[in-house]
Formats: C-alpha cells, structure tokens, sequence
C-alpha cells in the first residue's frame, strides 16, 4: 500500500525531528545551567525549552504509536479470545481515533486563536504564542492520523494482530 508507506516514511521524518528536537533541548538546558553558573542572563532559554519538549514530544507521538512504543495495558486484551479481542482492539483504535482527532482539532485551533489574537507568553522573551503552538498541533495532527491510519488497516486486514503489526 504505497499511502501506508509514505505515511510510515512521514511519521519516521517526525520522529527524526524529535530526536533532533531532544538534542537541542539537551543545549538548551546546558546553556541555561551554564549562563547561570557564570552569572548572565540567559533570556527565555527555560520558556524555549519547554516549547521544544512539547514539540518532542508531539512530534515523537506518531511513529512510536505505529512501532508500538506506547505503553500497552494488555492484560485484559490477551485473556479474550480472538474474536472479542478483535472487536474489542477495533472499539479502542475507533475511540482513539476520535480522541486524538479532537486533540488535533484543539490544538490547531488553540495556535490559530493565538495567531488571530496576537497572544504573546508571559517569559522574558514574549514570544508570539502560535509560533511553538503551531508545530504542537503538526505533531498531533500527524498522531491522529497514525492512529486512524492504524485503525483502517485493522478493518481492512481481519489477519493483521494489533500487538504484532504482522499477519498471522
């Protein structure tokens, strides 16, 4: 399925970015750490670094949910037999699928409000609020559709286990 692939390749580049994201998080806080030890200002480095780990993280979201990464409470799952465990596993992708299509919705309407109204953060750097919004609400957006993506190729493959992401 050559949309399954180019969406999996979308969601490696994101996780690709995250990691790059973590590394300068990683500066960030020793250029903070490090301007506070020989006593200068460091600006908005702290309020950066929380833009940045949100970003990571969000940006992370999607490829570790199709490599399975996520933490997966299974003890119920694994004690149903296959036909209510398959139902059951297409209940939760539905239900995620919503969820996480709602976050998606939230989050870009919460960057599109602050860009509408110009909201600035409170830091030393009053940095216009939509700018570290607005990769937040990619990085769910990409979520959502891993998890819808995920959800169709449950439907569409009765052999395809959801803890394996193979057929059987």
């Amino acid at each position: 399925m050559a949309i399954g692939k180019t969406l999996d390749r979308i969601y490696r580049l994101a996780a690709y970015f995250a990691g790059a994201l973590l590394v300068f998080l990683t500066l960030l806080v020793l250029y903070s750490i490090l301007a506070r030890l020989i006593g200068t200002f460091s600006g908005g480095a702290s309020d950066m670094a929380g833009y940045v780990m949100a970003t990571c993280t969000f940006m992370a979201l999607p490829y570790t949910f199709r490599s399975q990464g996520h933490i997966r409470v299974s003890l119920l799952v694994n004690r149903l037999h296959t036909t209510n465990r398959r139902r059951s596993e297409i209940f939760a992708l539905g239900y995620m699928s919503v969820l996480t299509a709602y976050l998606a919705w939230y989050m870009t309407r919460l960057a599109l409000d602050s860009y509408d109204f110009g909201e600035r953060s409170e830091g030393a750097d009053a940095i216009l609020l939509w700018i570290p919004q607005t990769p937040v609400a990619v990085g769910a957006i990409l979520f959502a559709i891993a998890v819808f993506h995920t959800f169709i190729e449950v439907i569409g493959n009765p052999e395809l286990t959801i803890e394996s992401g193979e057929e059987v």
